[in-house]
This record gives C-alpha cells, structure tokens and sequence, in this order.
C-alpha cells in the first residue's frame, strides 16, 4: 500500500515574533510561587558578595524551570535563554551556561545548608497547600543510589563496583505524591547505611508538626541505631533485613500453620516472628515472605526450597500480611530515582567541586518536585507521574506572546487539543494562596 501524499520542499528562516516552544512554563512558575520558592530562597540564601545581575533565587528559580522542561545539563540552559518570550513573562533571563557554572561553584557547606533551609520552608508550605493534617500519615521511602563521575579528578568521585568513578547521595521520596523530601550528596565509596541517622533527622523536619509518619527502607540501612532513633522519636518503620545463617535458621523452626497467604500476590506465605540482635536487649518483630523454589532452581540447604524476604518493624498492630504488602511497595522508590536519572539529566554529574555537585543535585530535586505539583494542583494527569508525559502534552507547547493595550497575552496554537485542561489548570495554581512576604 503507498503512502498518502509527499513531504513538501520548504526552506527555513526567521522571525521576529515573539514565539516561544514551552508556554508550558508559565504553570511551573505558578506552581513555584504557590510554594514561595523564590521567597524562601532569598530569606534564606546568602550566596553573593554583589548586588549586580540575577539574584540567588533568580538563578535558581531559572535553573529549575529549565531542568523541568527537560534541561539536561549547563549547556542547555543556552536554549532556555534564548527564549525571549518566557523572558518576557519571567521578568528575568535565564542565566548563561558559563555564568551558571560560576554560580554553582560559589557553594560552600554552609550555602547547603542555607539552601536546604530554605527548600525545608517550601516543603512545609507545599504540604499545607496538599491538605496535610494531624489526622494523616506519610510514607516516606528512603534509597541511595550511584550517579557516576566522569573521572577521579572530581571530587569525591570514587571508584565503585558499578565500575566508574561515581558520586553516592541519599534520597528521601514521599510516597503519596511522589515528591522527592530531601537529598544529600556523599562520597562515591560511602556505604548506603552512611549519614542515615542525620539523614532521616532532616527529613522528619521538613513533615508539618503532628502529622504521621511511616519511615521504609531497604536492607541497606539495617541498623540497630536507626531502629532506636526512629522508636525515641514515634516514627513507625519497615525496613529490610539482611538474611544470615542464624536468621534462617530461626524461619526454618517456623511451623507451617503459621504461614498465611500474601494479600495481594498469587505465590508466597507470610509468617511473624520474635527477634533480638546478638549485641542487644530488645526483641522485635519480624515479618516474612516465603515462596517456593521453582523447578530447575538450585536449592539450598539452609532454605529448605523457599526463597525468603524479611524486614523488621516496629508497628505491633498491622496484620503479617498487610506488612509483607507495603514493605513490598516500597520499591516504587525506584521509579523516583528512575525518573531523576531518565528524564531530569541526574544520570550523571558533571562538575568538579563535590559542593556545586550538590547544588545541581538539590537544583535537580526541585525542579522534580515542580513538575508535580504541577500535576497535583493543576489536575493535570496525576495518576500518571513521569514527567515526559506531562512535558509532552502541557510544558512544551507552542505559543505567541502579544500585547493588547498593556496586557500580555499568551496565545496557543488554535486546535490544541488540550486547550480547556491547560487553562483550568493555570487558573488553579493561580488561585492556590501565596506565603505572606
């Protein structure tokens, strides 16, 4: 069957309209003046000696719209600058590659700090504005990963057993809005259990006052003083557990009528258990899933033909079962890290200093968290996270931008199919109320 038609001859030219590819822009500006980014920012970073040129939250606020409409790197800001437009509606430019490269190198320990007061501030607000309350609980998923370096000669890029030269941070992901809480940079050779303790501290600052919290880590961050600390400060956790020999010999003493079917997976029984580390005095409860080893599968002896998970909990309320199934889902942690690295350039990091490498990293995280609450205040899909999506149908859109008298008019192409959502969405971040200042 033949093809319908020929592609037409055409050259290519200018203009000088006032044309812009990402009138999607203006939704994560309103997103981010919900949440006071640019407030909390300047309250609380105190980076320049100068007063000429863009401020602290001028270039961050730029950086992060950039990397939210699918900025990659330094040098894709050059694009995002060149866009007169979204200048316009800005009433600021995006900075230059180089300029931005200056900037970042600028951070020091105590501008981390500095700049995460400030993006603790935000998350706060941005949890008011979700209709967090004392009566809720959050579940908070905790995860490391390896983001490489492109040599040792970046600092505190070590060699792994990924094979590169990489940098190690710690994640912290809210699991009902899929916003990533907090971020730290650490050494390529730091052990995923490294900083935990402090981690989690921060964390816990950045939940409103009274609200719940479910703390979920996997069996990397195993650690009696993790346990402890979460237990003095209430916080109920799950957590996975390393399986040694003295740990299945235990499961292996478990009768069979105390296994129970999993709740929401045709194969696997789950079974509880009492359970006290060699060097302490406290026991606590132990949960886990067994499932047959398939046919053909080596078999071994201290498993009696099951493959096993376990994890470790302090919750004394919740069924086996119920447990076995949110530990399991857990593992949608893997889709926020997933995302940072696919669709938001944090596959790899590309500076020499360890502190401007962190900068980007926090940079990075908020402009993932702008694009969902964009979704999430906006109605724009939510169910569907994953910022290539929303990217496609509602960031990077095509636009003129006119003035009429003194007003500024944004015009999209006629037919755009998703016109009416892209409208009512603008209105609904604009109506959300801003922080006082």
């Amino acid at each position: 069957m033949s093809i319908n038609g020929s592609a037409r001859a055409f050259r290519v030219s200018t203009t000088d309209r006032n044309l812009t590819a990402h009138a999607g822009a203006v939704l994560i500006r309103a997103a981010a003046h919900a949440v006071g980014l640019g407030k909390a920012i300047t309250a609380h970073l105190q980076l320049k000696k100068r007063s000429r040129g863009l401020s602290e939250a001028s270039s961050i606020l730029a950086m992060a719209e950039a990397v939210a409409l699918g900025a990659t790197c330094l040098d894709d800001l050059a694009i995002a600058r060149a866009d007169q437009a979204q200048e316009e509606l800005r009433g600021f430019t995006v900075p230059a590659p180089q300029t931005a490269g200056s900037f970042l190198k600028r951070f020091t320990l105590g501008h981390i700090r500095q700049f995460d007061k400030a993006l603790r501030a935000v998350h706060l607000r941005a949890f008011k504005l979700l209709g967090v309350s004392t009566d809720d609980v959050v579940t908070l998923d905790f995860d490391s990963t390896y983001i490489r370096s492109y040599s040792s000669r970046r600092e505190g890029a070590d060699p792994t057993w990924t094979k590169r030269y990489t940098l190690h941070p710690l994640l912290c992901f809210v699991a009902e809005f899929g916003t990533c809480l907090h971020a730290k940079l650490r050494r390529g050779k730091a052990a995923p259990s490294r900083g935990i303790v402090s981690f989690v501290v921060e964390c816990l600052r950045r939940i409103p006052e009274g609200v719940g919290i479910r703390a979920r880590f996997d069996s990397g961050f195993y650690s009696s003083e993790l346990f402890a600390d979460l237990e003095d400060r209430g916080v109920s956790y799950l957590c996975g557990v390393p399986l040694i020999p003295r740990l299945t010999s235990v499961i292996r003493e478990i009768p069979d009528i105390c296994w129970t079917p999993c709740v929401d997976k045709e194969q696997g029984e789950v079974a509880e258990f009492g359970y006290r580390m060699t060097h302490e005095k406290v026991f606590r409860r132990y949960v886990v899933k067994r499932i047959p080893v398939n046919v053909g599968e080596q078999l071994e002896i201290e498993s009696a033909g099951y493959h096993h998970w376990v994890h470790v909990t302090n919750d004394h309320v919740t069924d086996p079962a119920m447990l076995e199934s949110e530990h399991r889902h857990k593992a949608q942690v893997e889709s926020g890290v997933r995302e940072l690295k696919e669709n938001f350039g944090l596959d790899v990091l590309r500076k020499h200093g360890f502190m401007a490498n962190w900068a980007w990293l926090l940079i990075v995280v908020t402009a993932l968290n702008l694009t969902r609450w964009t979704q999430l205040w906006g109605s724009l899909d939510p169910q569907d996270m994953r910022a290539k999506r929303l990217r496609y149908r509602y960031l990077n859109v095509p636009a003129l931008l006119a003035r009429t008298g003194r007003r500024l008019v944004l015009r999209l192409q006629h037919g755009y199919p998703l016109i009416e959502r892209f409208v009512a969405a603008l209105a609904r971040l604009r109506s959300l109320p801003v922080p006082a200042g």
